[in-house]
């Protein structure tokens, strides 16, 4: 029974190999290009997109994200995740929420005033409890906007 479980996982991911699956990342994404939508209010309630980084070697990651003043932003934990370090390189994105695709360019969040509010909509939307300024311990906020 194991060694079976193994096999249909093991054919599971390779077929899937182009999505992220939970924290495995995956490739490029499928989906319907999109245009930039005038209002964000329909992701209040999306726990999880896709976000595809480095257009040359598409890398692909589910995260979080959130809205604040009709502009969508993701969060890595570290500056040092892959992902992260890809936007770096390049800002060019591609966001997946329920199969339509945005093109986007992601650019790092530097201001105290605009982290905070950000920070503070993750709070609420994600039930988390404060805790550490997450950007001062090494990770990293990124602003999505249209390209």
């Amino acid at each position: 029974m194991c060694k079976a479980l193994l096999v249909l996982t093991s054919v599971t991911l390779v077929c899937a190999c182009s999505v992220p699956m939970g924290p495995i990342a995956g490739g490029e994404l499928d989906g319907t290009p999109t245009p930039w939508p005038d209002d964000w209010l329909f992701t209040d309630e999306i726990e999880n997109v896709l976000l595809e980084t480095n257009p040359n070697d598409p890398y692909s990651v589910t995260v979080w994200m959130v809205v604040d003043n009709n502009q969508p932003y993701v969060a890595a934990a570290s500056t040092e995740s892959q992902w992260a370090r890809n936007i770096s390189e390049n800002q060019n994105v591609v966001l997946s929420i329920e199969g339509m695709l945005y093109d986007a360019a992601a650019t790092s969040v530097t201001t105290r005033e605009e982290l905070d509010r950000v920070i503070n909509a993750y709070l609420v939307k994600y039930e988390i409890e404060t805790q550490e300024d997450f950007v001062q311990e090494g990770g990293v906020l990124f602003r999505l906007t249209q390209r």
